[in-house]
C-alpha cells in the first residue's frame, strides 16, 4: 500500500480523460508546480518520485567519497517540516501532510554540503490505537516525496511508535542510525557536526523560558532532550528555518501556516513596490509560489 503514494494517474478512463490527467512527462516547473507537456497542471502526486527512504534503511544512501565520520542533521517531522491538513497533532492519512515554507531550501542547503539528513519523530499515537503504523510510516514517506518535489533529499528515517529507548529524548533513533552508517560506509555520525531540529524544546510548566525570553508553551521537550543527551546543538524551526523574521515562532495549524505566506506575500510587495533588493523578492517569492503548490493552495 505505501507505494501507491508515489503512484500515478488511472488509465482506465477514456482517452480524452487520459489526455487531460495522465502522468506521462510530468515534471516540476521552477516554482515546484507539477505540469504536464503542454503546460497544464498535473495532479501533484505525477510528480512524487518513488525515491524515499525506507524505514532505518540506507541501502538508496551513497556513502561520502571521504573516509571518517558522517555529519548528520537530525529534524522531528510534526510542527517542524509538517503540519497535518485535517488539524491533528500528526498525520492520520497518509497523505495528510502539508510541508512547512522554508524546510525544503535548507536541507537541500544541507545535502549540498554533505549532511546526511534524518527524520526522526515520535508516534506514539501508534501504540494507543489512534494511528497504524503503516500510516505512520507512510506518512513519513509521503514528506519525504513532497519535500524532494522542491528540490530537498532525506536520506534516513524513523519513527518511534513504543515508549522505549527509541523514543525522544531517548537516542535510540540516533544510535540505530550510527549503527547502520557504520556498518554501510565504515564510520558512524559526526557528533562534533551533528545537530538536532524539533519544535520540542521547551515544555510549558516544565522549563524555564525560551533562550529569547518567551515563556516556555511547547508540547514537549523531548527534541531539545534529545539534542542534550547526544551531546549536540539543538535549534528550534523558528530560527533555523528563519520563521522569525515573520514573528512566527511556531506553527500547529493550516491556519498558521497560511498566516505565515501571507505575512512573506506582503513583503515581496513592499519590495516589488520599492524597487529594493529585488533579488530577495525573487527568493521569497519563489518560496511562497512552490509551498503553496506542492500544498495544492492554489
Amino acid at each position: 500500500m505505501l507505494s501507491s503514494i508515489f503512484a500515478g494517474c488511472e488509465s482506465d478512463i477514456s482517452q480524452d480523460e487520459a489526455d487531460a490527467t495522465s502522468c506521462e512527462g510530468a515534471y516540476k516547473d521552477d516554482n515546484g508546480r507539477c505540469r504536464r507537456p503542454n503546460g497544464h497542471f498535473a495532479s501533484s502526486s505525477c510528480c512524487v518520485v518513488p525515491y524515499a527512504p525506507k524505514r532505518r534503511d540506507l541501502s538508496a544512501y551513497t556513502c561520502p567519497e571521504t573516509s571518517g565520520p558522517i555529519p548528520v542533521a537530525f529534524f522531528d517531522a510534526d510542527s517542524t517540516l509538517r503540519i497535518a491538513k485535517s488539524g491533528s497533532v500528526s498525520a492520520s492519512e497518509i497523505d495528510d501532510v502539508y510541508v512547512l515554507p522554508f524546510a525544503a531550501k535548507h536541507i537541500k542547503a544541507l545535502n549540498e554540503q554533505g549532511f546526511l539528513t534524518a527524520i526522526v519523530s515520535n508516534q506514539g499515537g501508534v501504540s494507543q490505537g489512534h494511528e497504524t503504523l503503516e500510516v505512520a510510516e507512510g506518512a513519513l514517506l509521503y514528506l519525504a516525496g513532497q519535500l524532494h518535489q522542491l528540490g530537498a533529499r532525506i536520506d534516513y528515517l524513523d519513527l518511534a511508535e513504543n515508549y522505549d529507548d527509541f523514543r525522544k529524548p531517548k537516542t535510540g533513533m540516533a544510535e540505530k542510525l550510527n549503527e547502520l552508517l557504520t556498518a554501510k560506509c565504515g564510520s558512524g555520525v559526526d557528533m562534533e557536526k551533528a545537530f538536532m531540529v524539533g519544535d520540542g524544546g521547551y515544555k510549558e510548566g516544565v522549563d524555564g523560558p525560551h533562550p529569547d525570553g518567551r515563556p516556555a508553551d511547547d508540547f514537549s521537550n523531548a527534541d531539545r532532550l534529545f539534542a542534550e543527551n547526544l551531546g549536540i546543538p539543538f535549534h528550534e524551526p523558528t530560527d533555523y528555518f528563519g520563521w522569525r523574521t515573520w514573528e512566527v515562532y511556531n506553527i500547529h495549524n493550516t491556519e498558521e501556516l497560511l498566516g505565515l505566506l501571507t505575512s512573506v506575500d506582503k513583503e515581496i510587495a513592499s519590495l516589488k513596490e520599492s524597487g529594493e533588493n529585488p533579488d530577495r523578492a525573487e527568493e521569497l517569492q519563489s518560496e511562497v509560489d512552490g509551498n503553496r503548490a506542492v500544498n495544492g493552495f492554489d
